[in-house]
């Protein structure tokens, strides 16, 4: 065995500010969205939009891991995996494995739903989307009802995924959380690296896609 990267930092990154953003999105959801909740469930949302964009994107150009080629695979690789699972057999995988690249695809399709009904949300009272005027007010009533059903489920399969979390640290003995702090983990000798993008195109996609998102809100 020996140790070898396993996520770049773009992706470590992304991933726990998105952990961030979303936290603060869901808390000011249950609060009275004016004054400081208002701006914290806004801009937390426009953060969750800008984040899950450049993580599409990428999943296209980025590093080996954090590419969808490396772990969307056929349904018959993601039953394999769960059967591997039930087995407890070793988990060998450089990332995510053909299951879990289902599940990460999933919240990433709602991740990025959520953000846009959102921009056409009111809930009558106190708090508006940006875009809300750009659509009469049946639409934005059925985007508020979608957004709110979406973001319940969205709630629950964070929790079901902090669930499988500990299912594979109890069950397989894998820590999935430090490699996504660290980068590295323990793999077996016949693993190749996974090759690293340049963090600098990353974070530079980053500014783009972001001030892009920003212009086409605000």
């Amino acid at each position: 065995m020996r140790k070898i990267k396993i996520w770049d930092l773009a992706t470590r990154l992304f991933h726990w500010s998105l952990v961030v953003a979303f936290v603060l999105a869901a808390y000011s959801a249950f609060e009275d969205k004016f004054g400081m909740y208002a701006d914290m469930h806004l801009y937390s949302g426009i953060a969750v939009l800008i984040l899950i964009s450049w993580r599409i994107i990428w999943g296209l150009i980025g590093s080996d891991t954090a590419r969808f080629s490396h772990f969307v695979k056929s349904p018959a690789a993601a039953i394999r995996a769960f059967g591997s699972l039930v087995r407890r057999e070793p988990y060998s995988e450089v990332g995510h494995n053909p299951l879990g690249g289902y599940a990460v695809i999933l919240m990433l399709v709602l991740l990025l739903i959520q953000p846009v009904l959102g921009l056409f949300s009111s809930d009558d009272m106190f708090f508006e989307g940006p875009l809300v005027s750009a659509v009469d007010g049946s639409l934005s009533n059925r985007a508020t009802e979608i957004h709110e059903l979406l973001g319940l489920f969205l709630i629950g399969f964070t929790i079901f995924h902090v669930v499988m979390i500990m299912v594979y640290a109890l069950l397989k003995r894998v820590d999935l959380v430090r490699p996504m702090i660290t980068g590295r983990a323990y793999k077996p000798d016949t693993e190749d690296q996974p090759v690293v993008r340049s963090q600098i195109l990353a974070f530079i996609l980053l500014l783009v896609v972001g001030s892009g998102v920003c212009l086409s809100v605000f």
